[in-house]
């Protein structure tokens, strides 16, 4: 059976746990997204077109936060790799988990400001002459 990626949560499912009507969403990333715009029309009036922005902005908040934590997780990986980063790290920071865990996010949020503050370049270089240079 194939396996396709959700586009909220980024975790591969099978045909069977993703939503007919968002193709490349789960079911959970649809109903938990359907229970925040319930909760919230509850709260608050608001239009139609109000409700697509708030509703694009819950959906950008969940995919940052999975981007973040695939960084972080990567981050942690490396750490725990090395033993030397790992004795200083549970030597200066009160422990193994939280300073790697501290240490993982600091990683993850300098990478990530440094990627909004740099424009994207070419992963190949141009060859001199090139129009693109």
């Amino acid at each position: 059976m194939s396996k396709q990626q959700c586009e909220i949560c980024g975790q591969m499912k099978s045909q069977q746990e993703m939503s007919k009507s968002y193709k490349h969403r789960c079911k959970e990333c649809v109903a938990r997204r359907a229970r925040k715009i319930r909760q919230f029309k509850k709260k608050h009036s608001v239009d139609t077109q109000q409700m697509e922005v708030i509703c694009n902005e819950i959906s950008l908040n969940e995919r940052e936060r999975n981007e973040r934590l695939t960084i972080a997780t990567a981050a942690m990986q490396g750490i725990l790799t090395n033993d030397r980063l790992v004795n200083l790290v549970d030597r200066y920071n009160g422990g193994i988990e939280n300073g790697v865990v501290k240490l993982a996010l600091s990683i993850t949020d300098k990478l990530l400001a440094e990627i909004d503050k740099s424009p994207a370049k070419p992963l190949c270089p141009t060859k001199k002459g090139d129009s693109n240079d």
